[in-house]
């Protein structure tokens, strides 16, 4: 399976390295989606909240799905172990995770699993403070006390948010409780009441939020809002390559929390 994963990416199996790894992220950020519409299926299928390898890779290939942080940097995690790498996850609070990579003397940061154009592996412990930019945002990580960082993502110089990353390592039983927190049915588990979607494209990121679509790039913002929701599938099925049946799902699934993605 690790194969057919490494083929979606466009790389091929190599010995791990600091270079191999950043070769990883950015395929993955471009190739696979950040998404809620597998997440919203999951969660009417009642099996597994975070798919397998298998499963995922498989939904990757035939719906276009990647996922919410826990099904892409937990599956990204599982694959490094499978090329080699020696890898543990991190918490991120509220409500995230990221893997630490050891490898070559050092322990880096890795997330697929943001939205955000982390393009490359964080070696945290170097220095109290990384600033990296892309697409119009700028990610600082800042260190707050020895196994402590905050991660701050700014738009046009303004913070739109914050998260802490607890640099200690875990294994994928020890967020179980995290994974079950985050399909909680509520109102105030914004993730399960809202369809979001990010794609890394070329000089464009596609941000989808409900039935609004920006297109950001190094210079600018572009925003369209939809109202017809022939359209709106349409739109997203050509940006995002998701299969239509999965997207009317995820409709179907807020419209029976009677919440509306068109304002």
């Amino acid at each position: 399976m690790k194969n057919q994963y490494l083929s979606y990416l466009n790389l091929t199996l190599e010995r791990p390295s600091i270079n191999y790894l950043q070769r990883l992220i950015q395929h993955h950020l471009i190739r696979i989606p950040y998404e809620t519409f597998s997440k919203f299926h999951y969660f009417n299928q009642r099996r597994e909240l975070v798919p397998s390898l298998d499963q995922f890779v498989h939904n990757l290939t035939n719906r276009g799905w990647g996922g919410t942080c826990y099904t892409l940097n937990i599956n990204f995690g599982r694959l490094l172990r499978e090329l080699g790498f020696s890898i543990h996850f991190v918490r991120v609070t509220p409500g995230h995770l990221g893997i630490m990579v050891d490898i070559e003397g050092k322990k880096l940061y890795a997330d697929v699993g943001y939205g955000s154009p982390i393009m490359k592996p964080v070696e945290l412990e170097s220095r109290r403070k990384h600033v990296l930019h892309g697409f119009g945002e700028e990610i600082t990580f800042t260190q707050k006390d020895q196994a402590l960082y905050e991660i701050d993502r700014k738009s046009n110089g303004k913070s739109f948010v914050k998260k802490e990353i607890i640099w200690l390592p875990l294994d994928e039983e020890d967020l179980d409780r995290d994974i079950e927190a985050s399909y909680q049915d509520r109102e105030d588990n914004v993730v399960m009441r809202r369809i979001t979607a990010v794609r890394f494209h070329g000089n464009t990121c596609y941000f989808l939020r409900n039935g609004t679509i920006k297109a950001m790039t190094y210079r600018n913002i572009r925003e369209y809002q939809m109202r017809d929701i022939d359209k709106w599938i349409n739109t997203v099925n050509e940006i995002y390559h998701f299969d239509k049946e999965s997207i009317q799902e995820s409709v179907d699934f807020l419209q029976e929390r009677n919440i509306k993605i068109f304002t």
